[in-house]
């Protein structure tokens, strides 16, 4: 079977990185159909923003790769990669007479994501765009790809997706060779991330104060976003002795090892909004890969992945308390921390490396292949 990854997306994003491997290791013939659109995350904000006009570099794009579909060869199916809701658009049109299946890997709500990131207040004019853009992206696909089943039940309830189109494919972590827990004097917590609403950060702040008599407690705050100006100032605030920030940007490798290695546990997603009980964030498969043990916000997505106390642990969201009692708990208990660092990497292993994640899109392929041949 061949395929075509089509769209202008992001091939170094996690996403799209993880599903190309998993369809190769799966057997498939993949062949990539691209345009890039975006020079990076600032770029793509600014636009959402209202920053350069989004109409002509979207059209010059898609003339690049309209010209470039019609010069492949044949294959069986097309998958729009993320964040691909404009380009299922034109993919629909290049497919709809050759009887090809079409799949469009949504992964998350735009609509959702531009509230969830304060860009637009729900019911606003921009609100509105997104989630039209939403339901007419999902309703060209002949399957629409998901990472967890809240989301897909989210996209059936909210955009009127039939949830036979509707298929989970999880979001994953490349597998890494083991490496021992740290076992310094120091106890280090780290975040590392995007700095957006959804991770909850005055939440860590507010843990990071609560253990601040710990005096082999650091915190390390790793990235930048939205909201790091913010964050940080808010730490300068609260003078705390045992945060450091860390801005910029790191390739996964380095970060891995400058990093994430030196960590005795990593921190998840903290946030109370809707979008963080439904989505399982990429950080924490990757903690988890590089055998770290993780904390995290308990939610229906997190349960779906995560069984606490066992490989990863849960707590409330919304509150640096049960965030810092937590953390306590793995300060005080090196077996515990042990046992969630030997989980994770088998965990991801069996479901979430590009394996197991290829496996499982290339029922989903053949599936809506078949469905596509019978039309």
């Amino acid at each position: 079977m061949r395929v075509c990854y089509f769209g202008t997306y992001n091939p170094a994003f996690a996403r799209n990185g993880l599903l190309l491997a998993g369809l190769r290791s799966a057997g498939l013939d993949v062949i990539e159909c691209r345009v890039p659109l975006w020079r990076d995350t600032a770029d793509k904000l600014a636009a959402a923003r209202g920053g350069p006009a989004l109409a002509g570099r979207l059209a010059g794009a898609w003339r690049a790769l309209a010209r470039r579909y019609r010069a492949l060869g044949p294959h069986d199916a097309v998958i729009v990669g993320y964040a691909g809701q404009f380009d299922v658009l034109l993919a629909h049109r290049l497919v709809r007479c050759a009887g090809r299946a079409l799949l469009l890997d949504a992964f998350l709500s735009l609509a959702e994501t531009v509230e969830d990131r304060g860009l637009a207040r729900p019911g606003s004019r921009r609100w509105h765009a997104a989630r039209l853009l939403d339901r007419l992206a999902a309703g060209r696909a002949d399957r629409v790809l998901v990472d967890t089943r809240c989301h897909a039940a989210y996209f059936a309830r909210q955009l009127g997706v039939p949830s036979a189109r509707l298929a989970v494919v999880p979001m994953g972590a490349w597998p890494r060779p083991p490496a021992p827990l740290p076992n310094g004097p120091t106890f280090e917590v780290l975040y590392f991330g995007a700095y957006i609403p959804l991770h909850g950060l005055e939440h860590v702040l507010g843990a990071a104060l609560r253990l601040a008599a710990l005096q082999d407690v650091r915190f390390t705050l790793v990235g930048d976003g939205q909201e790091f100006q913010r964050v940080r100032a808010a730490a300068a605030r609260l003078a705390l002795p045992n945060t450091r920030f860390v801005r910029g940007w790191l390739p996964e490798d380095a970060l891995v090892e400058q990093y994430v290695r030196a960590a005795d546990v990593c921190l998840g997603a903290f946030g109370a909004s809707p979008k963080a009980a439904r989505v399982v964030p990429a950080k924490v498969l990757l903690a988890l890969a590089a055998g770290r043990p993780v904390v995290t916000r308990d939610s229906p997505a997190a349960r779906e992945v995560l069984r606490d106390g066992e490989t990863a642990l849960l707590c409330a969201p919304a509150s640096a308390d049960a965030l810092a009692l937590a953390l306590r708990r793995l300060h005080d208990d090196r077996a515990l921390r042990q046992r969630l660092a030997a989980a994770g990497p088998a965990l991801v292993a069996e479901r979430y490396a590009p394996a197991p994640l290829g496996r499982r899109l290339r029922a989903i392929v053949e599936q809506a292949v078949a469905a596509a041949a019978s039309r």
